[in-house]
């Protein structure tokens, strides 16, 4: 049986919340960070990291609906 076979609704909705949870970590604790406040260049690579986490979430939230 192929490990695809043994997802279900809830192991989707499990990734959604874990990846949810990184992001509002990301934000709140490296984000908001006054360093990363300050400098432009690391400030533009945490914010493309967490623009590429909400596009996971909703590739994950987009497979729930699918399968």
């Amino acid at each position: 049986m192929k490990l695809k076979d043994k997802l279900n609704p809830g192991h989707y909705h499990e990734m959604m919340d874990r990846l949810h949870i990184i992001m509002e970590n990301l934000n709140d604790h490296v984000i908001q960070h006054p360093v990363a406040k300050v400098n432009k260049k690391l400030n533009a690579k945490l914010n493309t990291a967490l623009e590429n986490l909400w596009d996971a979430y909703q590739i994950a939230g987009n497979l729930e609906n699918k399968d």
